[in-house]
């Protein structure tokens, strides 16, 4: 019934049948906001309600029988008045990992006519440097604008978006949750990107490890343990003296900075004006609670050893995000299926990581990049991700189709759907700000060479490192 409803939806009345969410605002996360399982509810419950008036459709649904697929010839996924077979275009696309290429692929199921143009770029620090090349020397820009989540910010003040939800190309942001349609918004409240996933944090764990030092490898019971980052100390310490200091609780510091700087809600900048010694001196002090403890392995995230040590079995746990799983634990432990879980971060929830896509507002392209829009939030679009590379949806209504909540032999059969959904209603969520990348290499820089300062030392060097990178920024 779910599909057939779905379909019905999406087709003839997403404007009338979705409910309208408010937007989770930058910062704490609101108690008296909707919470993303009680809005997921609150649509099925309405799709469900709307049953009766339209029995037709659901004739019409259960003769296409394909599970929660809309069909192509369905008028969402009409364009500027045209059909999926009339709208073409040749998408030039960028990108730093070939897994987008592979998923777009599949697109052409509904928009045979439309193709791409893959370029491969190194990292997306570098996308944003050939970009801003590209637009300075009137060179070749892309029709697809990849914002990592880190740049979103920056995007917001750039002026090369195009406003995705205006005529003719609706894309519709209260298709996805509430938070991930908030980033999507720039600071004029212009809709300029949908996102390649959710992103909500949690705690990776060995199960083997922890069944040796912490006498169960249960997630809900790992995550009862350790609630604050003073409770997380206390148990590292013990992983550190029953190992006999074979085992480390996490690989180094700089894996910590992420969670931390996020369950704060508070900004690092207001304008020109920088708030890191204010807003971020506490957190550089609870990473030097953490380092006196000896609890870390002294390896820098990203780095050799941080990627080998998944499948070394010298570290015991890991912060992350849920995308974790296919881009950074498979295929650095590639033997390590069903020895994974994942837990609650201590401190709290939040969000890690994400890029959302625009489509550049000088494109001659547009038509075809709605196309791919529209079919990057389609059931279709949602469940070939997630098939794929287990990306999350960002689309709500994803989350009452059966396919997410097959066990996840990888986590031992773990329920992370459930996991994920929980913690994303539970999250800080912080409005990105431009440079919000240089921020986070300076904080992680300091967090590498704790002991070269106090607390407020090291805040105020970060802040003397972002005045020395942009010279418009004030203490």
């Amino acid at each position: 019934m779910r599909n057939k409803i779905y379909k019905r939806i999406l087709s003839f009345s997403i404007a009338f049948v979705i409910m309208a969410f408010t937007c989770i605002g930058c910062g704490n996360t609101a108690s008296s906001e909707p919470s993303i399982q009680a809005s997921i509810q609150e649509t099925k419950e309405v799709q469900y309600s709307a049953e009766t008036q339209s029995q037709s459709l659901v004739s019409e649904a259960e003769t296409a029988g394909s599970t929660d697929y809309i069909p192509a010839d369905d008028e969402y996924f009409y364009v500027n008045g045209k059909s999926p077979d009339e709208i073409t275009g040749n998408i030039l696309f960028w990108s730093w990992d070939p897994n987008f290429f592979t998923m777009v692929e599949k697109m052409k199921d509904v928009y045979p006519n439309v193709t791409f143009d893959f370029v491969t770029i190194a990292s997306a620090e570098d996308y944003l440097q050939k970009l801003q090349t590209a637009l300075t020397s009137g060179g070749e820009v892309p029709d697809i604008l990849a914002m990592e989540i880190g740049m979103v910010g920056k995007f917001y003040e750039m002026g090369i978006c195009e406003d995705i939800s205006a005529e003719p190309y609706n894309i519709d942001q209260e298709l996805l949750i509430p938070y991930l349609a908030e980033i999507g918004t720039d600071n004029d409240g212009t809709f300029i990107g949908i996102p390649n996933t959710a992103g909500p944090g949690g705690l990776f764990y060995r199960r083997d490890l922890a069944k040796e030092y912490l006498e169960t490898d249960d997630p809900d019971e790992i995550s009862a343990m350790m609630p604050t980052w003073q409770d997380f100390i206390k148990v590292g310490k013990d992983v550190v003296s029953k190992s006999g200091g074979s085992v480390s609780m996490i690989p180094g510091m700089d894996s910590l900075v992420y969670p931390m700087v996020n369950q704060t809600g508070l900004k690092w900048k207001d304008g020109d004006k920088l708030m890191v010694s204010e807003n971020f001196t506490e957190t550089f002090n609870l990473l030097k609670e953490v380092k006196a403890a000896n609890i870390d392995g002294g390896m820098d995230i990203w780095t050799p050893a941080w990627n080998a040590s998944f499948a070394q079995g010298n570290v015991l746990c890991y912060p992350g995000s849920c995308w974790f799983q296919s881009f950074v634990i498979e295929p650095n432990d590639p033997d390590g299926s069903g020895n994974w879980g994942v837990a609650s971060v201590p401190g709290g929830s939040y969000n890690w990581g994400g890029i959302w896509w625009g489509m550049y507002n000088q494109s001659k392209n547009k038509d075809a990049v709605a196309a791919w829009m529209r079919y990057e939030l389609s059931p279709q679009g949602a469940q070939n991700k997630y098939e794929l590379i287990h990306f999350y949806p960002g689309v709500k209504t994803a989350y009452s189709s059966d396919y997410l909540y097959k066990p996840n032999e990888f986590f031992d059969n773990q329920n992370v759907t459930d996991f994920y959904l929980k913690e994303m209603d539970e999250m800080t969520v912080l409005r990105p700000l431009s440079d919000d990348s240089m921020f986070y290499n300076s904080m992680s820089f300091f967090a590498q060479s704790l002991d070269s300062g106090t607390a407020e030392e090291l805040a105020n060097k970060v802040e003397e490192d972002l005045i020395s990178s942009n010279p418009d920024y004030q203490k």
